[in-house]
């Protein structure tokens, strides 16, 4: 057998070229990786990430979370156990509530549908039949919106279907609260029956727009102090079934993932 030493030539310059180019791509990453790590600008881009990691955990804006919410089960916590002063008197209807209070969250595009799921609780305590005099139903859907929504414009009507229909009660709250958020997202100062002076926003501001900006009075002409701690407890909640009951784990976020790169990069020491 003859050997061809000629054809070896090509395939050994082949085997160079690619390690070589490895070499090269190697030397890129760490020099990269020592600028990165002697700069402003790195550090400033793990700290970015990290606030941005910290604030989709709260608000849940991205898609791709280390957990997932199983509202299913947070809403049977809720029937048995006071949370924040409430409960969620849902009966036998807790599993249609929960794919509501999620449908609708997301439909409307409200990030977390525990905090709708919360603000239930707060303004009715899950009791479809709920009346205050003014609002009606799971989510206390003020009369004054009777003619909008598909809602009848007779009032008696209007609020017989917002007693008897809980899923349009749930999606009407769903939206009043997304459209609050539009309108208060970028911060409203709260004065409240204490003189409070907080200045919510975000979502913190669509529960206050939701709940109102003024002093409720009670049929004495009392102020309803109650009512300045309305916000607190909403999102006190949230915390608190998130906390104790989302377990599930899924696949870790993209920003997750580039603060893991970038940290590598920055906190790289060759030796």
């Amino acid at each position: 057998m003859i050997n061809n030493k000629r054809g070896d030539i090509p395939i050994t310059i082949l085997v160079i070229g690619v390690v070589m180019v490895c070499t090269l791509a190697l030397i890129s990453f760490f020099s990269s990786s020592l600028k990165v790590r002697n700069s402003f600008v790195g550090i400033g881009l793990v700290e970015k990430l990290d606030s941005q990691i910290e604030e989709n955990s709260f608000y849940g804006t991205v898609s791709s979370t280390e957990t997932e919410t199983d509202l299913s089960a947070i809403i049977l916590e809720t029937k048995n156990n006071e949370i924040v002063r409430r409960t969620c008197n849902c009966g036998d209807n807790c599993q249609n509530y929960a794919n509501w209070i999620s449908q609708y969250s997301l439909a409307s595009g409200i990030p977390d549908p525990v905090i709708l799921l919360s603000l239930m609780m707060q303004e009715s305590d899950c009791t479809a039949n709920a009346f205050s005099g003014s609002s009606v139903g799971l989510m206390q859907i003020n009369l004054a919106n009777c003619g909008a929504y598909g809602l009848s414009s007779d009032q008696e009507t209007c609020k017989q279907e917002l007693i008897s229909n809980t899923e349009k009660n749930i999606e009407i709250g769903a939206t009043i609260l997304k459209e609050k958020y539009d309108n208060f997202k970028d911060g409203k100062v709260f004065v409240g029956c204490t003189e409070r002076n907080v200045n919510y926003v975000e979502w913190e501001a669509a529960l206050r727009g939701y709940n109102g900006w003024g002093c409720g009075k009670d049929s004495f002409g009392n102020k309803i102090t109650a009512q300045d701690s309305f916000v607190e407890e909403v999102t006190r909640r949230v915390e608190i079934l998130k906390g104790n009951y989302v377990e599930k784990e899924t696949t870790k976020g993209i920003l997750w993932w580039a603060k893991k790169i970038v940290s590598f990069s920055v906190e790289y020491k060759p030796q």
